[in-house]
Parts: structure tokens; sequence; C-alpha cells
């Protein structure tokens, strides 16, 4: 076995310790906001002085600040010195991430656009506590506090919601955020109010609606590799504010950047898909709103292309832009959803009805010994469907007691073919195994929940919530092979059934230091249903897992001063995690099987200041352990992609251009400490200390246009994502992407 490993680094002592010392200091300028505050901020509270933020039932953002190419230049008053404030619904009722009692990050649609933020990978380590696994194409995920999902047959941990609607993982929406109003994370614990696995937390993910004027925009971005995006939005009037119409697309394609030694010419892990979305939002009467949504996404690429770094079958190349295969590589995804949103107002109440949809079609296929050798190809081509229905009945808002009672139905089919074929350079001239593993998996769910928040005193309030879910899984199984291999042969149909039902509390305090700080702490008990490994087994055995859950311990705080100009966010948090679900590798598969338990303590903080009308700050910072307990080997192992350190800081500055527009510059940093990205902890797979640097710069006319250059990982840190083994033969990586480059333009009407 060759021992040449990609070169790995710990993160420097000194290097800790100078984030330790930002982080004291971020703590201690926060802190004393409270003390420099001189009036109450008035951002986010509507102009009847209820103190809740004006927004409207869709859950659209009320913001303040500079954007590219407003209207006219129509910010350019004192609101430019105020931070933007963005309405949030992690309580499912609009209010500002400043009165919820939880940890919670928020990226407005408006900085998302500036930022040229236009996929997941661009916004995964913008948040303290959060990395995303970009190595597995188009089925990446995040991971909060160092918990993520298991893997293929479990559920997600972290629920994805795009407008109140249940997504799942992040693989069943599309990737490309175009045309949003804000996206929300939120830390801990959401099983009350957002239900099924969020036993982690919740990204949730608020469109932008159709409006009674006019108007829409286009944007195209050209880079290098080949790099080409266009889209368009149009809103239209249909009948003044009574019924109106939304329509939003994105187009994009980019060659790969990893080249194929076994065939010249061929790449991998490139970019090629689009994705639409369609709002029609009816007013019928003053009391009625509806608002029906469509949206779909085709990709269709060659990603999740691995090289091999040490085994027999290493050969030297240290190239992390060179690897070789010789077979298919495949991955398509054809995504679709439907959604219905009723709200009606019945007296001082509201009644909220959501039904939705979702269907998604994937193939995957793909040559995964990476040589030139006919050795090893995967694949897996699934259907999946889902139907949500949710009630809910909600209390007049500003009251003494604010109450929300509610109801969730899911119903879900998934029917998933996973291939596994040995050729002939791994069985012999003439020989190949094809193993079909075919999974026909079905869930059905119910829950009710009930959550209030009451006002103690002037000072105090109490959030407490409830919910019961009742959760039942069947699978019908068979796995099929042309030769009868010990551990790669044919498994008899049969059938499996689990059931079981959870109780899942929340309960938090809140008190009001001034009318702009406050503290807080919450109790939240998560819980994830067991369910069935659905690829190749070699033992049916161990088809089954079972559930997961977690106590999560939080503290914090969270100030807002200096009229609007400065805000600061910190908290504290212990996780008790039982029963652990975890992917291990079996050959050239994978299943799940439960840790007896693992641990995860830290602390994160937020801290934004708008500096007069030119420049605006944003910083976080977080520190994590999360370790397993009792896990065999395994003990006290780091849990998988869950860094010690994780920061950001974005700043954006601007200058006026006379008065025909703004000069705009915009870095950014972000920062990760050495990680893993398996249990095993295995050191050829472990995930160096990186910074990754992008930069901004251009100019927003007023009369709404701008163009703007980029660059994104300006200092070209390559670093391994991802890992698999099949040993001793091989063992592999995919690396981060190179520097791209490029250029943007936008259009505003």
């Amino acid at each position: 076995m060759s021992t040449k490993p990609l070169r790995c680094e710990a993160t420097p002592p000194r290097l800790h310790r100078r984030i330790l010392w930002a982080a004291v200091l971020t703590g201690i300028l926060g802190c004393n906001t409270t003390s420099w505050a001189q009036q109450p901020s008035a951002i986010g509270t509507s102009s009847s002085g209820s103190g809740q933020p004006a927004g409207d039932a869709t859950g659209q953002a009320t913001e303040t600040g500079t954007s590219q190419g407003s209207k006219g230049g129509e910010q350019r008053d004192n609101q430019a010195t105020q931070l933007e404030t963005v309405v949030v619904t992690a309580r499912k009722r609009n209010e500002t991430a400043q009165n919820v009692p939880m940890s919670i990050s928020v990226l407005s649609g408006e900085r998302l656009e500036r930022n040229g933020d236009q996929d997941f990978r661009d916004i995964g380590n913008l948040f303290a506590g959060v990395s995303f696994n970009d190595s597995n194409g188009q089925e990446s995920e995040f991971s909060i506090r160092g918990l993520t999902s298991a893997g293929s047959g479990s559920d997600t941990s972290i629920g994805l919601y795009v407008d109140g609607v249940y997504i799942g993982s992040e693989a069943a929406a599309s990737g490309r955020l175009f045309d949003l109003s804000n996206i929300q994370v939120m830390r801990g614990p959401q099983a009350t109010l957002f239900g099924r696995n969020t036993i982690a937390g919740a990204i949730n993910i608020v469109t932008r609606k159709p409006e009674p004027e006019f108007g829409g925009s286009v944007h195209a971005t050209l880079g290098n590799y080949g790099l080409r995006q266009e889209g368009a939005t149009l809103n239209l009037p249909i009948a003044g504010d009574r019924l109106m119409a939304r329509v939003s697309v994105v187009d994009g394609k980019r060659d790969g950047y990893l080249r194929n030694a076994a065939k010249p010419g061929d790449t991998g892990n490139d970019e090629d898909g689009r994705s639409g979305r369609l709002h029609i939002l009816a007013n019928p009467t003053d009391t009625l709103q509806l608002l029906l949504s469509i949206d779909g996404s085709h990709d269709n690429a060659c990603d999740n292309m691995f090289k091999v770094i040490d085994g027999a079958l290493y050969d030297g190349n240290t190239d992390p832009d060179v690897s070789a295969w010789d077979g298919a590589c495949v991955d398509r995804r054809n995504v679709r959803g439907y959604s219905l949103n009723a709200e009606q107002k019945i007296g001082d109440l509201t009644f909220t009805s959501i039904t939705a949809y979702r269907h998604r079609d994937t193939y995957f296929l793909t040559d995964r010994d990476f040589t030139a050798l006919p050795i090893l190809t995967t694949g897996l081509q699934g259907e999946d469907r889902h139907f949500t229905q949710e009630f809910r009945l909600a209390s007049p808002e500003n009251q003494r007691l604010n109450w929300m009672l509610g109801a969730f139905f899911f119903d879900r089919h998934n029917l998933q073919d996973t291939i596994l074929e040995l050729g002939p350079g791994f069985l012999g001239p003439g020989n190949t195994n094809l193993v079909n593993a075919v999974a026909d998996t079905r869930t059905r769910s119910y829950a009710v929940y009930a959550s209030g928040e009451l006002a103690l005193t002037d000072a105090l309030k109490m959030d407490l919530g409830l919910r019961y879910t009742d959760e039942s899984k069947s699978i019908d199984y068979e796995q099929t092979a042309t030769l009868p291999i010990p551990g790669f042969g044919v498994v008899s149909p049969f059938h499996k059934r689990i059931s079981g039902g959870e109780w899942s509390p929340t309960l938090a305090l809140t008190y009001a230091l001034n009318p702009d700080a406050k503290v807080y702490g919450r109790i939240a008990r998560g819980h994830k249903a067991g369910g069935f490994n659905a690829g190749p087994s070699s033992n049916p055995d161990q088809i089954v897992f079972e559930p997961e859950t977690l106590t999560s311990y939080e503290l914090g705080y969270k100030a807002r001063s200096h009229n609007g100009r400065t805000e600061i966010t910190a908290d504290i948090y212990y996780i008790d995690y039982n029963n652990i679900q975890q992917a291990d590798q079996d050959g050239a598969g994978f299943y799940i099987s439960n840790a007896a338990s693992a641990r995860s303590y830290g602390a994160e903080t937020q801290f934004a200041f708008r500096m007069g009308d030119h420049a605006t700050v944003n910083t976080n910072l977080g520190y994590v352990d999360a370790r397993y307990g009792e896990f065999g080997a395994k003990s006290g192992n780091m849990l998988a992609r869950a860094p010690h350190w994780t920061g950001s800081v974005n700043l954006d500055m601007s200058w006026y251009v006379g008065s025909s527009g703004t000069l705009f510059l915009i870095p950014e940093v972000a920062y990760r400490s050495l990680n893993y990205v398996d249990s095993a902890n295995t050191t050829l797979f472990r995930q160096r200390a990186h910074w990754d640097m992008n930069l901004r710069a251009g100019y927003a006319s007023f009369d709404d246009w701008s163009i703007t250059f980029w660059t994104r990982n300006a200092t070209d840190q390559r670093y391994t994502l991802g890992g698999f083994a099949v040993a001793p033969l091989l063992y592999a990586v995919t690396t981060s992407p190179p520097r791209t480059y490029g250029i943007d333009f936008q259009w505003t009407f």
C-alpha cells in the first residue's frame, strides 16, 4: 500500500487563540451594546405600534438598507444607516429573529443576490456551527452542531421547508437559490412545530410572492470552466391586488474540473440543470388568501466523482484535478412539486391549510473504482413521491397568550433499485456479477401539536409546545445477483414493518433586559424514526435500524442597538444524543446501524454592524465538540463533519458615484477547522483546516441595472470533501472545487 495520502494539516494553536480572542472581543462588544443603546429600535415594527414586524401571511420580508440598483435610489434615506430587518416564520408566525427564543441565522434575499449566492454550496460556510457536505453531488446535505443524516435509507436529520411545505432533504428540492425572500437556519430540535426529522434543526426557505405591481428582472452570469447561467423573473398583476402571478426561471451549465485520464477530453464534477417556479396569489375576499405554487427542476451531470489517493490501485497521481474512469458517469434528477396554501380569517383567529405533493425521479450510475480497469460500478434508479397535509389554527398575535393548534399528515412511497456491478477486473476475465437490490418502502405519519407563548410578566415570557407523532414504515425487499458470491448474492423477497409513537416537547423562557435585549433558555426533545437499509445487503438481519432521540439544552442572548445599526446574538448549548443512527461501509456498500450514544456541546455568536450608509459587517463564530460515547472501537471519535471551529466575515462596502449609482466591494472569508468525513475518523479522509475567500466588486446603477466581477475560492484552497474505500484495493476522495471567477449582469424593471 502506498504511503502518499493528500497532505492534511492541523490548525495551528496560534490561529486557534486568535479566533478565540476574536470571539471574546465580539462578545464584549455585543454585551456592551445594551448600555450604549439610547432608545428602543423601531426596526421591524408595524406602523400601528403593535411591536410586530410588517409582513404578510406568506412570510415575505420587511427589509431596510441599500440594494444594488434599487429603484431610483429610493433607499438613499436614513434607513440606509440601519441593518435590514427580515421577518422569519420559525414559530409559524411573522416575527423578527430577535424575538425567537432559539439560535437562528437568516440570510435575506437581497443579501443572497448581492453576494452572488446561487446554490446551497455557496451558503454552506456562512453559518456558525453549520457545515455543508458537498461530496455526494445532487445528494449533498447540511450538518448542524455536528449532527447530520446517516445516509440512504435514513430520513434526514435536518428538515427542509419551502414556503411552509415539508420537502425532506436537500436532494428533494432544487439546490438553486433564486428569487428568494430569505433563508432561515434554525439550530436544535424543531419537532414541536415542524415535526418529523428535524432532530438537528431545520432550514426554512421563503420565496418571493406575487405583488400587485408589474415588474421583473433578468440576469446572466459567465465564468471560467465554461460557466453560463441565465434567469428571469416576471411579476404579473392580473386583477389588481385580488389576483396576481409570479414566475421565475434559471438555467445553468458548467464544465467539469476533474479530468479523466482514461478518456482524454472527458471531465467530471460538472453542472447542467434548470429550475422554475410559478406562484399564483388570490385574495377572493378580505379574509381569504390562496397561494398556488408549482415548481420543478431538471439536472443531468457527471458529478460525485472521486480520485484514488492510496491502496493497491493507487498510481501515484497527486493532481487533485485528475482521476480516471472507463465506465459510466451519469447523475440525472427530475423534481416537481405542487402546493396550495389557504389562509382564512375566522374572526380574530387564523386557519391555515397547506396541501402539497412532491415527486422525484433519480438515475445515478458511475464507475466506482476510479481507474481505467473494469472493477466496480455502482448506481441507483429511484422514484420518490410524497403527499403532505397540514392544518393549523392560530390565535391573534400580541395577546398575553399566543397559541397555535395543528395537525400534520405525511404519506411517502419510495421505490429504488440499487445497482452494484463487480467486473472482470475484480472477478477475473469473463466474469461479472450484477447485483440489484430493489426496495419498495412506504411511510405514513400522523401528528398533532400545540404551542403557546404566555406573558408571565411584562418582561418574562414562557414558550411551551408539545407534539405527538405516530409513524409506520414497511419495506418489500429483494436482491438478485448473476453470480453466487458470498456477500453479494441473492436475498429472497421479504416484507418488514415497523411502527411507533413519540412525544416531542419544547420549553423556553425569555426575559427582556430592555426593549432591545433579551436572554432566553430552551429545552427541546427531538426524535427521528427508525428505518430500513435499502441498499445491497450481505446480511438481511441488519436491514432494520432503530429510532434515535436527543435532548437539547440552550441558553442565549440577543440584542439590537444604536438605533438599529448593531445586532448581536450568542448562545451556548449541550446535546445528549441516544441511539444515534450512523452509516458504516460494508465492502462497496453502506449500511446504517445505531451507536449507543453521542454528545455535542458548544457556543455560537453572530454580530452585525452598519457603519454609516457605506458599509455593513456580518460576522459569526462557532465552537462545537461533538463525539461518540459508546460506539465500539469508535467510542470517543469526533462525529463526521463536525469541525471544532467555524466562522465567517462578510464586509459589504459601497460608495456613491454622483447621482448615477454606487460602486461596491464585498470581500468574504470563511473558516473551518480540521474534521473527519467519516465516523471512523480515517486519517486519509480527514478535511484539513482551511480558509475560503470570495470577492465581488462592481457597479449598481440607480437606473436598475448592475454589473459585478467576482471570484470564489480566490486563494485556490483544495481540501477533502468526502472519502470512499474498498480496502485494500483503493482509498479515494473528492476534493473541493478550484478557484472560479466570472461576471454577472442584472437588470430590474
